[in-house]
C-alpha cells in the first residue's frame, strides 16, 4: 500500500481509497462497503469523544492551576507559597500547557477532517450522503448566519487562559523589574 502524499488530487485519493472495484471484489462488495462506512463513522465519533475528553482535561487542569495560584496568593508569601518568581514560573508553565492544548485541538481537527473526507467519499457509493449534505446545509447560502466551526471556538478557551497567564506573569515580573531598576539607580 502506498502512502498518500499532499500533492495527490482528489481523484487519486479516491482511487487509493477504492482500490478494488465492485466487479473485481465480488458479490459482498456493497455489504462490506457499508460495514466499512459504519466503522468509519464509529471511529469518527470516537475521535470526537476523545477530543472532548482532552478538552475537559485541559480545561480542568488550567482551572486547577489558576485556582491554586489564587488560593496561594491569599495565603501570602509567609506561607512559602507565592513569590513573584513562582507566579512568573507558574504562568509560563500555564502558557506552555495552553500551547499543548492548542496543538491537541489542531491535531484532532485534522484527524476529523481526514475521517470525514473519507466518509464523504464512501457516501458517493451509497444510496444517501447525510454527512455531505449536512455540510452543505451549514453553508451560509442555506442559513441566515455563518456556521461557527467548533475548532475556532475551542481555540478561544486556551487563548483566554493564555491571556490570564500573561496578566499574572506581568504581576510576577513587575515587582522584580522594579527592584532591578532601583538597584541600577
Amino acid at each position: 500500500m502506498t502512502i498518500m502524499s499532499t500533492t495527490d488530487s482528489i481523484d487519486e485519493l479516491k482511487s487509493k481509497l477504492f482500490s478494488v472495484d465492485e466487479k473485481t471484489y465480488g458479490k459482498d462488495y456493497k455489504k462490506h462497503l457499508l460495514e466499512q462506512y459504519q466503522l468509519c463513522v464509529e471511529m469518527a465519533d470516537k475521535t470526537s469523544a476523545r477530543r472532548s475528553t482532552a478538552n475537559n482535561f485541559f480545561l480542568s487542569a488550567n482551572t486547577l492551576l489558576l485556582t491554586a495560584i489564587g488560593i496561594l496568593s491569599k495565603l501570602g508569601s509567609d506561607f512559602l507559597t507565592l513569590s513573584h518568581q513562582w507566579l512568573s514560573i507558574t504562568s509560563i508553565a500555564g502558557i506552555l500547557f495552553c500551547w499543548a492544548w492548542i496543538v491537541t485541538i489542531r491535531c484532532y481537527r485534522d484527524l476529523n477532517t481526514a475521517k470525514f473526507k473519507i466518509i464523504n467519499a464512501i457516501e458517493e457509493k451509497l444510496p444517501i450522503a447525510p454527512f455531505d449534505v449536512e455540510w452543505v446545509l451549514l453553508n451560509p447560502e442555506y442559513k441566515s448566519h455563518k456556521y461557527p466551526q467548533l475548532t475556532r471556538i475551542e481555540r478561544w478557551i486556551p487563548g483566554i487562559f493564555i491571556g490570564l497567564y500573561l496578566v499574572l506573569m506581568l504581576f510576577g515580573i513587575g515587582p522584580i523589574l522594579l527592584q532591578l531598576l532601583e538597584i541600577t539607580n
